[in-house]
Order: C-alpha cells, then sequence, then structure tokens
C-alpha cells in the first residue's frame, strides 16, 4: 500500500474551504486501506477531495498521469492545504475522472501513434474507459478514480470491479468515488461516507439501498415518482 492517510496541514483557499468534506477533514484524517471508496450525494464533495489527492499524489487535475499535460477546467487548490502520508511511493500514478474522459481521450491522440491509448476518441466512453483500465492501469500503480461508472454497461462495471480486485491483490492501490452499486462492492474495501468521512458498511450505503428499493418493487416506485 502506498498511501496511508490524508489530512489537512494549513488553511484551505477558495470555494473548496466550504465544503462539508474539507470541514470534517480539519477535525479528522482520511484514512485509507488497499482499496478506499468514497460514497456520498451530489454536491457531498467526493470528486473535489479525490481530484485532490490525485493532484497532491503529482497526477494531473483533468486525468492522466505523472506527465500528462492538459488543462480540462478550473479545479480547486485544495491539494495545496493537503498532506499525504506514504508507506512507499509508486511507480505509477493515474487517475480517470468520468467528467473529464473526452479530454483525456483527446489529449492522449495528441501524442500521435506512438502512444497506445491514440485511438480512444474513435471508441464509445465506455469502451475507452475499459481499454484505459485493461491497458495503463497496473499493479505497482496508485490508481485514482471519479465516477469511472460513466459510460459503463452494468457489465463493463462488472468486469471493472473484478479487474481492480484483481490489481489490489497484486499490489495496486485504489481510491475510486462512485455512485454505483456495483463498483461498492469491490472485495475488501474501505467505504468511507462523505462528507462525514465514516465508515460505512457496504449493505448500509444509500446507491446499494435505493437500487434494491427499485429492484424490489420497480412499478410501484415509478408509479410513486410520477404521481403530480
Amino acid at each position: 500500500m502506498f498511501l496511508t492517510k490524508v489530512r489537512l496541514s494549513e488553511q484551505v483557499q477558495g470555494y473548496a474551504r466550504d465544503l462539508p468534506v474539507v470541514r470534517r477533514l480539519a477535525d479528522r484524517p482520511l484514512e485509507l486501506a488497499q482499496t478506499t471508496i468514497l460514497t456520498g450525494d451530489n454536491g457531498s464533495g467526493k470528486s473535489t477531495l479525490v481530484e485532490a489527492i490525485a493532484v497532491a499524489a503529482g497526477a494531473n487535475a483533468a486525468g492522466g498521469s505523472r506527465h500528462a499535460r492538459f488543462e480540462a477546467a478550473d479545479h480547486s487548490r485544495l491539494h495545496a492545504s493537503l498532506t499525504l502520508t506514504r508507506r512507499q511511493n509508486p511507480s505509477d500514478v493515474y487517475f480517470l475522472r468520468g467528467e473529464t474522459y473526452l479530454d483525456l481521450a483527446e489529449y492522449h491522440e495528441s501524442l500521435g501513434p506512438e502512444d497506445s491509448l491514440q485511438d480512444l476518441t474513435r471508441r464509445s466512453h465506455g469502451q475507452g474507459i475499459m481499454r484505459i483500465a485493461r491497458e495503463r492501469f497496473g499493479p505497482d500503480s496508485l490508481i485514482i478514480l471519479d465516477e469511472p461508472e460513466d459510460g459503463l454497461s452494468v457489465f463493463s462495471q462488472l468486469e471493472l470491479l473484478g479487474l481492480l480486485a484483481v490489481l489490489t491483490r497484486r499490489g495496486a492501490q485504489v481510491l475510486m468515488a462512485t455512485h454505483s452499486p456495483v463498483l461498492l462492492a469491490v472485495p475488501d474495501a474501505r467505504i468511507v461516507s462523505v462528507p462525514t468521512l465514516e465508515p460505512v458498511l457496504y449493505d448500509d450505503c444509500e446507491p446499494v439501498t435505493a437500487t434494491q428499493e427499485f429492484i424490489d418493487n420497480p412499478a410501484d416506485t415509478a408509479t410513486y415518482l410520477v404521481q403530480p
């Protein structure tokens, strides 16, 4: 395992300072495991926190490796206020986020035919994400993912779950933010609720309970939701 803890070491500047998860991080560090999964509602701060950790670990803010040089959108300055406790340094860091996938694909295309991922823009979103996962993630890597389920079918999410499980058994470390009840089930993952940063059991995660309630009675759930 490469990273063991994330904490605030100085005052946060910009909009991120007002996020509940950042205020919580000021009170307690985020403890990391071989696989750590962040779960929480939209706007809870999952993506901002994952992005900041990725940048603090040396990855490009919009996605890619330590060597990627492109920008897709403004990002917070939270990374400048984080201290990462390292057990050892990974040989590789790769950050994949669903929100900026197209920018990442275009970046790889710009590298030309010598880059093994230069054809991502000619594949579907889901095909591209799985190609990155198969070809770019390795057992000596720190893999940071922000909602990688974007564009993935359920079967592809299951394949990604299996791939991440194999990689972590071989030495990789994974930090992921997701709404997917499939990806939340990565074996032996430490699931952390955002913004509280408290550990939560898989069966108690909102994406799991909400999906289960819908599957148990889809017709009645849909009828209730469309009532005037």
